[in-house]
């Protein structure tokens, strides 16, 4: 074989393979094919430069890496087998194997990471949002990659599928850390109830306006099925931050992260920063909770237990209502539900960055980490892979893009906007043909926040905000499950006053100076 078909065949170029056959052309192709080749060479200055959308052809330039990827989800029996089927079709493509690590509960995977992150230790991915691992806080003082410049380079396709004003949801001091999830972006509050026990004891969804209202249905059910089945009726939800479910309902907007007290009413002219546990509306919240325990509607040793059945379950709150809500609370309470939505669909800047992953300063591989999360965006067989599992042994096609489980499937589904971009996902049970179009439809036509795109920077209160959460996080599950009872107000009144002492005025005055200088700059 002469040189310019040599290089003809090795850089994949088969078509001009074929004509270099004819001797006639080869002679004016040979000169222009090597001048092509070797500037490429010359032009290639590392093995990490390859531009990710070449890099499945070249990727014999690019060495062997293993990239460590952290994020929650209950460990499943066939966990493993995916995750070897994952590494071979990301190794074929970037040359990178995958270790997918699980942190089982999502209340601890915050407190586990930051204690990882804190003690430097060597990973390359991660979940991150204002909710979990907070993804302000964590970005401002260094434990992710700037990926600003790497972002559009190594993965050009997951950059261009936002408008560049949803990247600005992601940006603090003006620089980008994590990678934004395609998923569902405006925010709707709601709760879903067990359609099997609501029709049997008469009970009608339509009157649930409040968390409270949940109270005579829950209390039928416990008084009408066997104990053993009423021991954990409401869902609290014990380690999450529930309280902020409800601030679209609320139209109010979180500022710096959930643990970071001081949010805005997102559709106010000039949105005034507030101190959110010091409200009407988180005083009914608590006592709600208080009130459920009481009657016995939340689990005794919620705080303890170390799982719950979540077919027990008979009503929960919803962070999120979207296209297709109905299948995905079915899959998790394994029956039918009710799903009552609480006022209307917000669009804010923490809820656009509500899933992200982020690349770890830790890393040694950036590069290759963002090429995996391109795949992870791109890559509708892989993504599928993550969420479902493998076809035939997990589920089985029923359509062009609808599935079906298998009986005795050992794996997933995973939670589809924790990974990539949801919008690939094959669609299953009574989701319509069409949710991701719904779904971004949605996305496109909800209330928008006066205070989009701004992002809190913490820097001035880094101190007080650290105190501040910590505060929040030693009263927050007992505050979610109603554990404090008759004490629940005395214990109000000195978390407020601990907040003070931590220097929460000192925080407040900080947003709200940033929140003013961002409207007066939108006002020009």
């Amino acid at each position: 074989m002469d040189t310019a078909l040599y290089y003809a065949e090795k850089w994949g170029l088969q078509q001009m393979a074929n004509k270099l056959v004819n001797k006639p052309f080869r002679a004016v192709m040979l000169l222009s094919l090597m001048s092509a080749v070797l500037l490429g060479g010359c032009q290639q200055t590392g093995t990490e430069q390859a531009a990710p959308s070449g890099a499945a052809g070249q990727k014999e330039e690019l060495k062997p890496v293993t990239l460590k990827y952290y994020f929650y989800g209950a460990a499943k029996p066939g966990d493993q087998t995916v995750y070897e089927a994952i590494s071979k079709l990301v190794k074929e493509k970037i040359n990178a194997t995958v270790e997918f690590i699980k942190i089982p509960n999502n209340g601890d995977y915050t407190q586990k990471m930051t204690i990882m992150v804190n003690a430097q230790e060597e990973f390359d991915l991660a979940f991150t949002s204002p909710n979990y691992l907070n993804y302000y806080d964590h970005a401002a003082k260094g434990s992710f990659v700037d990926i600003t410049e790497l972002l559009p380079k190594y993965a050009p396709k997951t950059y261009a599928q936002f408008k560049p004003e949803i990247w600005e949801a992601a940006k603090v001091n003006g620089k980008i850390y994590a990678s934004i999830n395609q998923q569902i972006f405006a925010r709707q509050a709601g709760v879903n109830l067990s359609k099997p026990l609501a029709d049997k004891y008469g009970f009608d969804p339509k009157g649930v306006a409040k968390l409270s209202d949940l109270a005579p249905f829950l209390e039928k059910v416990k008084a009408g099925e066997p104990a053993d089945k009423t021991d954990q009726l409401y869902n609290a939800q014990i380690k999450n931050q529930v309280f902020s479910y409800l601030y679209p309902y609320y139209e109010w907007e979180t500022i710096g992260g959930t643990d970071v007290p001081g949010v805005a009413k997102s559709t106010e002219a000039s949105p005034k920063v507030f101190n959110e546990y010091d409200t009407p509306e988180f005083k009914d919240f608590i006592m709600t909770n208080k009130m459920l325990m009481e009657k016995g509607l939340i689990a005794k040793d919620a705080l303890t237990r170390p799982t719950f059945d979540t077919s027990k379950y008979a009503a929960s709150p919803l962070a999120t209502l979207m296209p297709g809500i109905e299948q995905s609370v079915k899959t998790t309470y394994k029956s039918d539900q009710y799903v009552i939505p609480f006022g209307k669909p917000m669009l804010t800047t923490p809820n656009a960055i509500a899933t992200m992953t982020a690349v770890s300063s830790t890393s040694k591989n950036p590069e290759r980490a963002l090429m995996f999360l391109e795949l992870m965006n791109t890559d509708k067989e892989l993504y599928n892979l993550m969420v479902w599992g493998i076809e035939g042994v997990d589920y089985k096609k029923v359509g062009d893009n609808r599935i079906e489980s298998l009986p005795g499937a050992k794996y997933g589904p995973a939670p589809g906007w924790m990974f990539g971009n949801q919008f690939n996902s094959y669609v299953v049970g009574t989701q319509p043909d069409d949710v991701w179009e719904k779904t971004k439809e949605l996305n496109e036509t909800a209330t928008v926040s006066r205070l989009y795109g701004f992002n809190f920077s913490p820097d001035k209160v880094k101190t007080e905000i650290a105190n501040c959460a910590a505060i929040i996080n030693e009263y927050k599950a007992n505050f979610n499950s109603g554990m404090y009872g008759a004490d629940t107000e005395k214990k109000h009144a000195e978390f407020l006053a601990k907040l003070k002492t931590a220097g929460i005025d000192k925080v407040l005055a900080e947003k709200q100076a940033q929140v003013d200088a961002f409207i007066a700059q939108k006002k020009k």
